[in-house]
């Protein structure tokens, strides 16, 4: 099997698990905004907890979806709020911040919003993993601006060679399989989606917000990557969006 139909399979059984998610803990979810997010994966889905104090907490290869909907109040207590806790990344807590933020906002992500005229971003789903010839790669968030797919990537340093081929490498697969990803965008969003190319490539990554424009920005505008500078401060984050960029 070459690498592109492994890629297709991973992302055709990954759909069936979002249909299960959406058949069976929709309501769950709807009573837990900004608190839970379910993640579907190849093979089964995680439940991860968006707690501040908690932040990706949870337990994952969770096949029996139907006993976790009638159990969740227990499995959430245990694997998302009564785990040890331990000191988390920067990134972790960024990624359940603009989580929990898009759950409670009906999937926006308005802090990574430029204003009230641009194009709504929308949260999909995270760390999806897709193979690649040397082994895996995975975004850490797949979003939706107007009809365009995003891959965002999530920093806590400004490694920006690498970040820029790896969120490159994973826009060309959202291109690629763009009718997968299309399906599933739809069966999540719970419509039809029909994506447009190019996927649009973010990175958020820190610097300090009251600087009036981020020192790479043009640069990696050039390369066609968005930037956003994220600056943690004590009520979680807040962010400078750099301009849009052409694909």
């Amino acid at each position: 099997m070459t690498t592109h139909d492994r890629q297709r399979e991973r992302l055709q059984r990954t759909i069936e698990w979002a249909r299960r998610i959406e058949a069976h803990l929709a309501d769950v979810r709807d009573a837990h905004l900004g608190e839970v997010h379910f993640r579907p994966s190849s093979t089964a889905i995680s439940i991860i907890g968006l707690r501040p104090d908690r932040p990706q907490r949870g337990k994952s290869t969770i096949t029996n979806i139907v006993g976790l909907a009638a159990n969740f109040e227990r499995e959430y207590a245990e694997h998302c709020v009564a785990c040890d806790h331990t000191r988390e990344t920067p990134e972790k807590r960024l990624q359940s911040f603009l989580l929990a933020g898009a759950c409670r906002n009906r999937r926006h992500i308005r802090d990574l919003q430029l204003d009230e005229q641009e194009a709504p971003l929308l949260f999909v789903t995270d760390e999806l993993s897709l193979p690649v010839e040397n082994g895996e790669i995975v975004c850490d968030i797949l979003a939706l601006h107007g009809d365009l797919p995003a891959a965002i990537e999530l920093k806590p340093a400004r490694q920006m060679k690498r970040l820029v081929e790896q969120v490159t490498d994973y826009a060309a697969l959202v291109d690629e399989h763009a009718d997968l990803f299309g399906e599933l965008y739809s069966v999540i969003l719970g419509r039809r989606v029909e994506l447009h190319a190019p996927c649009e490539r973010w990175i958020v990554w820190p610097h300090p917000v009251r600087n009036a424009r981020h020192p790479r920005e043009a640069e990696l505008a050039a390369l066609g990557v968005r930037v956003v500078g994220y600056a943690e401060i004590e009520e979680g984050f807040e962010f400078k969006i750099g301009r849009a960029v052409d694909g």
